[in-house]
């Protein structure tokens, strides 16, 4: 059962508590131009009633064109029980954007489906200069 999962611009673990602080959360990105390259943001997901061993994946897809433009895999982890919860992060570096639209990240659990986080990406409207006054 999955509590949360979200994108943000950093994770900071506690050294001491080992509680996590998610960082400047956001549903939506800017671009003044395409292709954009985003330089770093990060996956947070909690989750809770498993038991066993699992292989996640998150993956990048492009909603417009239905393309999966990318994908990584954290290592498997085994969860010991149904109450434990679970928290997993992932930094992603030089994310590609190839147009304005909608992308949606994904997490896959044992090759399931388990949640989806769409984003919306803008492009930046440059404002125009006044038109110059002849005298």
């Amino acid at each position: 059962m999955l509590k949360a999962f979200l994108v943000c611009d950093q994770v900071i673990q506690d050294a001491q508590t080992g509680k996590k602080s998610l960082i400047g959360v956001f549903h939506e990105l800017k671009a003044s131009r395409f292709p954009a390259i985003h330089p770093s943001l990060w996956i947070y997901a909690n989750l809770t009633d498993a038991h066993g061993q699992y292989t996640f994946e998150i993956r990048l897809l492009d909603v417009g064109r239905n393309e999966v433009l990318g994908r990584g895999a954290p290592p498997a982890i085994e969860i010991p029980g149904p109450l434990q919860v679970t928290e997993l992060s992932a930094q992603l570096r030089n994310v590609q954007l190839p147009t304005a639209g909608t992308y949606e990240f994904q997490l896959l659990a044992n090759d399931q489906l388990v949640a989806t986080k769409a984003i919306r990406v803008a492009e930046i409207q440059e404002p125009q200069p006044p038109p110059s006054e002849s005298t």
